[in-house]
C-alpha cells in the first residue's frame, strides 16, 4: 500500500463508479475528495475507492462561514439531490479509518451526518469518531439549535464499534429512512448487516430534510491545540457510497 501521506496530493475527481444516487459538491473544502486505485490503496468493492485527508492547518472560509476562525478543518462532501419528507429513503456506505489515523478528542471528528444544511445547520443524525471508538448521534427533534457553536444535546449517543474493532478493517452501514416532523418518521441504521439503532416516530424539529455528508469534519480543534499542539493528519477510506428508494437499490453485491 502506498503510504498514506501521499494520498493528498492524488488528483481527479472521476468518482462515479464508487457512488450510486447521489450529486456531489464539495461541502466548503480545502481538501478534496480523492479516487484511489485498488493496486494502491484498500478498496471495498470493484477497482477504486474513495479517500479524505485533512491536514493540520487546512481550513478555508467563505462569504458566510470561515472554519479557520471556528476551529473547524474538513474534507467532505455533500449531495445536493433534493430529498422529499414522508418518504422513504435508503443511504449506505463503507468506511475503513486506517490503523495510523488517530483520533483528536478532546475535539471532534464526525465521518458522515445528515444536517440541516438551510436552516442551523445541526446534525440530525451523524457518525462520529472518539477515543473509544465509532458512535452515532441523533438529535432530539423537540430542540432547535440556535447557536451553531453550541448544539443541544443529542437524544441518541450510542457507541456502534469499539476503537479496537474500529480501524484497519471496512464496515458497511446502512440508513434508513423517513425524514417527518410527524409520528410516522423512521430511522433504522445498520453496521455489518446488524440492526444497531431504530427510531420510530418525529425525526425533524421543521419539515425540511437533512443533507448526506460524508468525508473528515472535525471541530473544536482549539481544545486540541491547547492541550496537545499541532492537530494530527486524519485519513478516511469510503466506497460503495448509494442513495436510493430501497435497501435492494443500495445494497452491495461482492
Amino acid at each position: 500500500m502506498a503510504a498514506l501521506a501521499a494520498v493528498i496530493g492524488l488528483g481527479g475527481t472521476a468518482y462515479a463508479a464508487d457512488t450510486q444516487g447521489l450529486q456531489l459538491k464539495d461541502a466548503n473544502s480545502k481538501n478534496k475528495m480523492k479516487t484511489i486505485s485498488a493496486d494502491k490503496f484498500p478498496v471495498r468493492h470493484g477497482k477504486s475507492g474513495l479517500v479524505f485527508q485533512v491536514r493540520d492547518g487546512q481550513c478555508k472560509g467563505n462569504r458566510t462561514y470561515d472554519d479557520c476562525k471556528g476551529g473547524r478543518e474538513r474534507s467532505e462532501v455533500q449531495d445536493t439531490k433534493a430529498i422529499k419528507t414522508d418518504t422513504e429513503t435508503w443511504y449506505a456506505f463503507s468506511l475503513m479509518i486506517p490503523n495510523s489515523t488517530p483520533h483528536i478528542e478532546p475535539s471532534g471528528t464526525i465521518l458522515a451526518q445528515f444536517q440541516d444544511t438551510k436552516g442551523s445547520g445541526e446534525i440530525t443524525l451523524g457518525f462520529e469518531m472518539w477515543g473509544d471508538g465509532l458512535y452515532i448521534v441523533q438529535d432530539d427533534p423537540r430542540t432547535q439549535q440556535v447557536d451553531d457553536m453550541d448544539p443541544p444535546k443529542p437524544m441518541v449517543n450510542k457507541r456502534l464499534v469499539s476503537n479496537g474493532q474500529l480501524r484497519g478493517r471496512w464496515h458497511d452501514i446502512k440508513v434508513q429512512a423517513v425524514w417527518s416532523v410527524q409520528e410516522s418518521g423512521l430511522l433504522r441504521v445498520w453496521l455489518n448487516d446488524r440492526l444497531v439503532h431504530e427510531h420510530r416516530g418525529r425525526n425533524l424539529n421543521r419539515n425540511v430534510a437533512p443533507a448526506f455528508k460524508f468525508g473528515v469534519y472535525r471541530s473544536g480543534l482549539n481544545k486540541y491545540r491547547a492541550q496537545k499542539g499541532a492537530v494530527p493528519t486524519q485519513t478516511v477510506f469510503f466506497d460503495s457510497v448509494a442513495r436510493g428508494p430501497s435497501q435492494a437499490s443500495v445494497t452491495i453485491t461482492d
